[in-house]
């Protein structure tokens, strides 16, 4: 991402891990889906921290959506119960009940491995 200043910022979403893109289906879609949500419009952001990547840990917003949470509500990615305490969990966690009730994207796939665990086999 780079900023109104022309400032290259590398974003990790906070609250949420989605499939990597390597993982198959459900990393090809979740990516597919985030493009979809980010549009071309301006993105705004909301940091958090700065995690030990030198990444800015944010919440994402678009045409007035939190796009993370949409992230979770669409089944894209999974609320990231280890790290939310800067954002609602209460939101994130009601917004993963409905998708996996709904059993949309990775509530559909359920045979792929979490994103977690996909990346310790890495």
């Amino acid at each position: 991402m780079t900023t109104a200043k022309g400032q290259k910022v590398t974003i990790r979403m906070a609250c949420i891990d989605a499939p990597e893109t390597a993982q198959g289906e459900s990393g090809t879609q979740a990516t597919l889906v985030l493009k979809q949500l980010l549009g071309a419009g301006p993105v705004e952001i909301k940091p958090q921290t700065v995690d030990r990547y030198g990444r800015t840990v944010a919440e994402v917003y678009a045409g007035g959506r939190n796009i993370n949470l949409e992230m979770v509500r669409l089944g894209m990615a999974y609320a990231y119960r280890d790290y939310l305490s800067g954002c609602d969990a209460n939101a994130y966690l009601g917004a993963e009940a409905q998708a996996e009730r709904g059993r949309q994207g990775v509530w559909r796939w359920g045979n792929e491995a979490k994103p977690w665990d996909f990346r310790k086999g890495q």
